[in-house]
């Protein structure tokens, strides 16, 4: 019974619970995530007719590599819900603080809750470019938009790894055409980790092969006689038997062709082709389009544990504690892959609580025309310290283990923090977001809400 997995109603013991799904290759944006949100504290009135702990209903029904997604429940890549489930909680210490729920200090109330979500988070098809220049430096040619994460670099590393190049010996070329760049994936989706390493892994791969083949016309034997390493291309029977990167950039200049990017493939973009144009004659050139295996769905998976302390006098709701755990295949780059995490729970907690959308019913206008009426959470509405982690469990289907984990962060914390609301208020439901102040003295006072059950974002 997971809310994203499943299209069909799940039975369980007599409970009934329809399921939230996205078709295979359908986008999840900030709507999404917090229809999904508003679902989690469902899981958790099922776990509690059940007589089941709120963590190990989802734990039972968590999706691993052989879950399906989808109207055509398709495979998915990997997933390893439960290990992030499992470490999320032992960070948390959701055994003693789930201990807690529901208690009252004064007009306090207190509860934990659990959010979990996913997006699609992974293409194929793009194409990867790369240079070897005779000055020994190697150029990193990517198509992928600077949105701050600067998954740009990140995603650049896999071909500086495979040609056992030291990072000071690369130059990242971005940002403007002039700089030639190849076909890249739109950065949406969350999909530009996963898609990207294999652009750049292909790229590399293609230089690799280039590399050994110009050592075996210059050295004699044969292309699989030889290896890379500190910068070299060296015969693995005599390493002392070598040229280094900079005379095999000359070389590949002076014999032109493939080596050089004057011939390109043809299964390469017409802006791919238009890239390596540009840089034909400056090095030896790889390129190539990422015809890789892909088979299933790429999952972006994440979980979410809040802590919360509701005000049931003012409805003010304070998030005491969050942890956010990523499901995302080996982690590329540590510092980034935090600040996704916490960044993408900052905006799920805006979700949960604050961005509330009013439109008049009259006419249709807005009634929230800026950041100051439909706020997004500051650095007083959140916890001054949020906690993070990743199970770091490589994906089979990219070559270095990376999936994507763009969006999935705002919806499981999201989810997390309306499960946690919920749990203080002893389960109920208010089935929608966010949950602002007013829907919870209303609650508590026992008076009718302001809206009715089929208004939404109106006023």
């Amino acid at each position: 019974m997971s809310i994203i997995y499943q299209p069909q109603a799940m039975r369980y013991r007599g409970i009934s619970i329809t399921t939230n799904s996205t078709p295979r290759g359908a986008q999840r944006g900030p709507g999404q995530n917090q229809i999904a949100a508003a679902v989690e504290p469902i899981i958790d009135k099922a776990a509690r007719e059940l007589g089941l702990d709120r963590l190990a209903i989802r734990r039972i029904n968590a999706p691993d590599s052989s879950g399906t997604v989808g109207s055509q429940q398709g495979p998915l890549t990997s997933a390893y819900m439960a290990e992030a489930l499992d470490q999320g909680a032992e960070q948390f210490d959701w055994a003693t603080r789930s201990q807690r729920s529901g208690d009252r200090q004064g007009p306090k109330a207190y509860g934990v809750g659990i959010g979990q979500a996913y997006h699609s988070a992974g293409r194929s098809g793009y194409d990867g470019l790369v240079v070897l220049t005779p000055e020994g430096k190697l150029h990193l040619h990517t198509g992928v938009g600077n949105l701050g994460t600067y998954s740009y670099v990140a995603t650049t590393r896999p071909a500086a790894e495979v040609l056992r190049c030291d990072w000071e010996n690369c130059v990242i070329e971005h940002g403007i055409s002039t700089r030639h760049l190849p076909s890249a994936s739109a950065q949406n989706g969350s999909n530009t980790s996963y898609t990207m390493t294999r652009t750049n892994y292909v790229a590399a791969l293609d230089a690799l092969q280039k590399l050994k083949e110009i050592a075996a016309m210059d050295l004699g034997g044969e292309p699989d006689d030889y290896d890379v390493g500190d910068h070299r291309v060296f015969a693995t029977a005599d390493p002392e038997r070598s040229i280094t990167y900079q005379q095999a950039a000359q070389r590949a200049i002076e014999l032109g062709g493939r080596y050089s990017g004057a011939e390109a493939p043809e299964d390469i973009a017409e802006v791919t082709r238009a890239a390596v144009a540009g840089v034909a004659g400056t090095g030896l050139v790889g390129i190539a389009r990422d015809n890789l295996p892909s088979d299933g769905n790429v999952p972006a998976l994440s979980v979410g544990f809040a802590e919360v302390e509701v005000d049931l006098e003012t409805g003010k709701v304070e998030i005491l504690d969050y942890v956010g755990v990523a499901d995302c295949g080996t982690v590329l780059h540590p510092q980034g892959l935090a600040q996704q995490v916490k960044g993408g729970g900052v905006w799920g907690m805006s979700f949960a609580l604050h961005e509330r959308q009013i439109y008049d019913t009259q006419n249709g206008l807005p009634g929230n025309v800026g950041l100051l009426t439909c706020k997004p959470s500051g650095y007083l509405d959140v916890p001054s310290v949020m906690q993070w982690s990743a199970t770091d469990i490589a994906d089979p289907q990219n070559p270095v283990g990376v999936r994507g984990i763009g969006e999935p962060p705002m919806g499981a914390a999201s989810a997390a923090v309306l499960s946690a609301v919920s749990d203080a208020l002893d389960g109920h439901l208010f089935n929608r977001v966010p949950v602002v102040p007013d829907m919870i003295v209303n609650h508590v006072a026992g008076q009718p809400q302001s809206h009715g059950p089929l208004d939404v974002q109106t006023a």
